[in-house]
């Protein structure tokens, strides 16, 4: 039997390395990369049966990439605010233009699905109100702007042969081998890591949703495989047992570290505040069983605490990395 072919592309990031973990020899894996974080050559080396090319998604990705291409994951971008502010025109072009560039090539390419790493971030601030996928939008940031403006114009590419999802994921947090040390949760445990209290901006009170980076990674699996017509095309990715106030985040690290202490920043507010409703998710794949911020903050913890690594190198940041390119 013949394998589908998926085309992954930001495929050795964050989400993309944790991704190809769990994806079994029973896919065709191509990876498109700029391989900012990681080495091609390694990547080869570790994954064997995955095709590996090296590119930029602003200038390099043609059609031929796309030939007798099933799926396509889009993973790539710029994937924080500090990256994403840093130079907001190139920003415009990663997030939003080469994301429609890509979503037409896939279309054109006879590409039957499409599944677009959108952000719950494009919500912006909703106060106390319970967030779900029919809450107006209100992106407050260059790269909520962004995930957001390109969502909707790839949306429109949604037909009978071209199915579009978006997947709306909350804040990502998790043990990964790009790992991340610029995502809330990750910064935390790193403090901790490195012997520092904890800093809470303002009073601590407003909401964040959170979802490991494996959850991420098992959703889009999901939907890979998932046959059946869809009656949606946006799903918000995560769960309520993850939505939390920060305050509340701060004295779950202070309950599994009892020697750490807490300060708050007043002079610092962020006045962003959203509680996600992931109910949408749930009527198709059971999310109570996704990673809880404890197991993510112990999973992380354990795997760093005997080994000596510089915390402070520019690999484990989005805008480092950014600014150094």
């Amino acid at each position: 039997m013949k394998k589908n072919k998926y085309l992954i592309i930001g495929g050795a990031g964050y989400i993309g390395l944790v991704l190809l973990d769990l994806l079994s020899q029973d896919y065709e894996i191509i990876v498109f990369d700029n391989f900012f974080f990681n080495k091609v050559d390694d990547l080869k080396k570790k994954y064997k049966n995955i095709k590996f090319i090296k590119g930029d998604i602003n200038t390099d990705i043609k059609s031929k990439h796309f030939k007798n291409v099933n799926t396509v994951i889009h993973l790539a971008g710029l994937a924080n605010d500090p990256s994403s502010d840093y130079n907001p025109n190139n920003t415009v072009l990663t997030n939003h233009i080469s994301t429609i560039k890509i979503a037409k090539l896939a279309k054109n390419n006879k590409v039957k699905k499409f599944i677009y790493a959108s952000s719950c971030s494009v919500y912006g601030d909703h106060g106390k109100k319970l967030i779900n996928e029919n809450t107006t939008e209100r992106p407050l940031t260059v790269y909520a702007l962004s995930k957001f403006s390109s969502e909707k114009e790839i949306l429109k590419f949604n037909s009978k042969s071209f199915n579009v999802i978006s997947l709306r994921f909350a804040t990502l947090f998790g043990l990964s081998k790009r790992m991340r040390f610029d995502l809330g949760v990750n910064t935390m445990t790193k403090n901790v890591l490195q012997g520092k209290n904890i800093i809470v901006n303002g009073d601590g009170k407003q909401y964040r949703s959170f979802v490991h980076v494996k959850d991420v990674a098992k959703s889009i699996i999901f939907f890979m495989n998932y046959k059946k017509k869809l009656r949606y095309n946006v799903f918000n990715i995560g769960a309520k047992k993850n939505n939390v106030k920060i305050i509340e985040l701060a004295k779950l690290f202070e309950k599994i570290f009892p020697k750490l202490k807490i300060n708050k920043n007043l002079k610092n507010f962020d006045f962003r505040s959203y509680e996600v409703n992931f109910d949408r998710l749930n009527q198709l794949m059971n999310n109570k069983n996704f990673i809880t911020l404890k197991e993510g903050i112990t999973e992380i913890y354990d795997y760093y605490k005997s080994k000596k690594i510089n915390f402070n190198s520019k690999i484990y940041y989005n805008l480092r990395i950014v600014k150094s390119k």
